[in-house]
């Protein structure tokens, strides 16, 4: 059974949820249903792309990895040309 759910959508996702709709000959409610489970497959994708050595490293050498990943994700330098 499917269940009422309240959203706030930018009125340009809006415009693109309506074409699809139209496009695609199918309910809002698909192209939203769709568009979730694409993007959670992709996202688990994603992990299980990272996680299929998590079996075959040694606990000290992930948490080396691990750390590495969050040390490099937060010392990213960039410039703005403004």
């Amino acid at each position: 059974m499917k269940r009422a759910v309240n959203l706030r959508l930018e009125e340009s996702v809006i415009v693109t949820l309506n074409q699809l709709s139209e496009e695609l000959h199918t309910t809002k409610t698909e192209v939203i249903e769709k568009a979730i489970n694409f993007f959670s497959k992709q996202n688990s994708l994603k992990q299980n792309q990272l996680l299929q050595f998590a079996g075959r490293l040694k606990s000290s050498d992930a948490d080396s990895m691990l750390q590495s990943i969050i040390d490099d994700k937060n010392s990213k330098e960039f410039e703005l040309n403004i």
